[in-house]
């Protein structure tokens, strides 16, 4: 892109070494405090300083005919630029036209508060009081540079392009003037010696490889030559290529089209002369006065700038304490979010602790329930040996008169379809007496018999036989004071609900009694016959026992199908074996199917009455949760989908469908007695 340049100019008279000429610029922009700091220039049209003495005169005449140019870049410093100034007024521009060439980069970053602020993290108003300052301080640049050369009587002009690169720039101000003479800075003064030879600064090292070849260039330090880079011809197809081209290609190293290539600049012997150092010594130092009219006017203008300034300044200043005050908030939060990681930390760590602790102890809860579980076994068989050793006792019909107060109805704790049972207190302790109907007895020598039996059948969860009596047909069973499992799923007298886990474990203990039962062994085996809740006593521990079993029926072993003919309405009927009461052969798939009826009603609690059809179509529709005991509590759905289908493989209506207590039924049962 071609640059636009910045241009000023004067003509001094011929005759006096006063000043005549005022320097006169047009003002550039507000533009300037843009943000990015892409690469732009400006122009003004070229004006004469007027005469100071009569600024009303008439500028002076247009030269006539085009002279000769020599072109000086400069920089930011005048001491550097003053220096090159007096040598190319007494060495090169005696009889040509001086244009001065600047390459303008502006400030990324300001001063402020004792830190550089970059420019885009400035408000606009304080962005452009910087610009203003900025352009201020190139225009006192300007006026030196016009008023150094309007003291030594020469002719100049100044073009000014704004660049973030400096060769960049100057590589485009001499392809847009088709600069033919450069002088510029070999180093800056302070590393000039005379031993120099060739340029040391990167410009202009990039100045020799990048510039026009067709351009002349002077390499100076200290107001002394270091060497010239002398112009050469350039190839016919890059005589075609426009200046524009040329200053693009010369800021683009990786361009395919090169240049021809530059023939080495030649070196001379670094001299002084002393005309130019007498020149440099009378002007480096000079304060050259400015128009007082036009310096009025100025100062009008950078006071007000101060002033706006200044105001930007006390802004900035309570900005900067609010944003100190912000940041001791931002100091206090990050300390209460570090606290907060600490003590977030400390939690996770206490909960992983707790769960290895939890862990630990649901380990040793395991361990403890099967260290329990042994030592009940062992009790039982401790009591079971104690029950073997003891001798069955035979109570007369006064002793158990006395114990009941008469047979008091008070102490009458049930009914059954084999006689009434009395609550009594024998021998020092509570039993439960059975008072049998002698009507239901086939005779005395039967009920000796089945007296005979029942005395040798010791299980922990059968109610166990203290003894008999003989002449009224009566049996002395031990006290259980929790009552029957009937009282407790109707929650008779308000006593709480029994738990899922109670309730498992009722039905597995049962279901052991039953096995027992029924593998009794030679030369006997037993069938209860009577299995219903109300024969299911529970201790004060709530263990099971099974109660009134072996008065229904007492199988002989030398019955090949343990079978015989029942011949009275024994037990409860929605409890009975449908075969049973069809055909009236009682086997242990009779009791299989009462077992099966319990283990619903403990699943639901719901009555007897059609509860097979409802958990069926619960299981069938995946509705079990539906129908379940919620005073049991929450019932694990995979226990609770177990026990049901169990007692509804034990409620078959055929008696070969239904499975078998000890190889089916106690293998699922066995191990949900433990569960958590």
């Amino acid at each position: 892109m071609a640059s636009m340049n910045f241009m000023s100019s004067y003509a001094p008279p011929s005759t006096s070494p006063q000043l005549y000429q005022l320097f006169h610029t047009s003002s550039t922009s507000n533009s300037s405090a843009s943000r990015s700091s892409s690469n732009r220039s400006w122009t003004s049209d070229q004006t004469d300083l007027s005469k100071l003495d009569n600024p009303t005169e008439n500028e002076g005449e247009e030269e006539k005919k085009e002279e000769e140019v020599v072109y000086v870049a400069i920089g930011k410093e005048a001491k550097g630029w003053k220096a090159n100034l007096a040598w190319v007024v007494e060495n090169v521009a005696k009889t040509k036209k001086i244009a001065v060439l600047h390459v303008h980069r502006p400030s990324k970053t300001f001063p402020m508060m004792g830190a550089y602020i970059p420019a885009e993290n400035l408000s606009d108003g304080a962005l452009a009081a910087y610009r203003k300052m900025e352009e201020e301080k190139l225009n006192k640049t300007k006026k030196s540079i016009l008023m150094m050369c309007l003291r030594l009587k020469i002719k100049a002009q100044i073009l000014i392009i704004e660049k973030d690169d400096i060769t960049e720039g100057l590589v485009s101000l001499i392809s847009e003037h088709g600069v033919t003479e450069l002088v510029m800075g070999a180093a800056t003064d302070k590393y000039y010696s005379k031993k120099m030879k060739a340029p040391t600064s990167k410009k202009a090292l990039a100045m020799i490889e990048q510039a026009n070849p067709a351009c002349k260039i002077w390499f100076t330090c200290s107001g002394n030559l270091i060497c010239t880079r002398e112009p050469h011809q350039i190839t016919s197809t890059e005589q075609t290529i426009t200046a524009t081209q040329m200053s693009s290609r010369a800021s683009m190293a990786t361009q395919s089209e090169r240049m021809a290539p530059t023939p080495p600049f030649s070196p001379i012997e670094a001299t002084s002369t002393s005309a130019a150092a007498s020149l440099y010594k009378r002007v480096k130092d000079d304060d050259l006065p400015y128009p007082s009219g036009r310096w009025g006017q100025e100062e009008s203008e950078l006071e007000e700038i101060k002033r706006q300034r200044d105001e930007i300044l006390q802004d900035l200043s309570r900005a900067d304490k609010h944003r100190e005050a912000l940041e001791v908030e931002a100091a206090k939060f990050k300390h209460m979010v570090e606290e907060l990681k600490e003590k977030l930390t400390e939690a996770h760590c206490l909960i992983l602790h707790l769960e290895k602790d939890n862990e630990k102890l649901q380990q040793e809860r395991v361990c403890a329930v099967k260290e329990a579980n042994l030592l009940r076994k062992r009790v039982q068989e401790l009591e079971m040996a104690r029950y073997e050793k003891e001798k069955f006792c035979e109570f007369k019909y006064e002793e158990l008169k006395e114990a009941t107060h008469g047979f008091d109805d008070s102490l009458k704790i049930g009914d059954g379809g084999y006689g009434s049972v009395y609550k009594g207190f024998l021998r020092g302790s509570t039993v439960a007496i059975k008072m049998l109907n002698p009507r239901g007895m086939q005779g005395k020598t039967e009920f000796f018999k089945e007296m005979s039996a029942l005395s040798k059948v010791r299980h922990p969860n059968l109610v166990t036989l203290i003894g008999a009596c003989p002449e009224t047909w009566a049996l002395v069973y031990e006290f259980l004071p929790n009552g029957s499992l009937e009282d407790r799923l109707s929650c008779k007298g308000d006593t709480s609900p029994l738990t899922w886990q109670t309730r498992v474990r009722i039905a597995a203990e049962v279901c052991s009694a039953l096995v027992f039962l029924h593998s009794n062994g030679k030369p006997i085996s037993l069938i209860h016959g009577d299995l219903k809740p109300s024969n299911i006593l529970l201790d004060s521990k709530f263990i099971s026992r099974l109660g009134d079993y072996g008065l229904c029926r007492l199988l002989e072993a030398d019955e090949s199908t343990i079978l015989t003919r029942c011949s009275g309405d024994m037990g409860t009927f929605v409890y009975m074996d449908p075969e049973f009461l069809a055909s009236g052969e009682l086997t242990p798939c009779s009791d299989v199917y009462s077992f099966g009826i319990i283990l619903l009603r403990l699943l639901t609690g719901r009555p007897t009455f059609g509860i097979i059809n409802e958990v069926q179509k619960a299981v069938t529709q995946g509705k079990l949760e539906k129908i379940l005991d919620k005073s049991a509590g929450a019932w694990p759905v995979a226990v609770a989908t177990k026990i049901a289908n169990l007692g509804l493989r034990c409620c078959e209506i055929k008696r070969k469908a239904r499975p078998d207590i000890g190889s089916d039924a106690w293998q699922i049962l066995e191990p949900m007695m433990n569960h958590p």
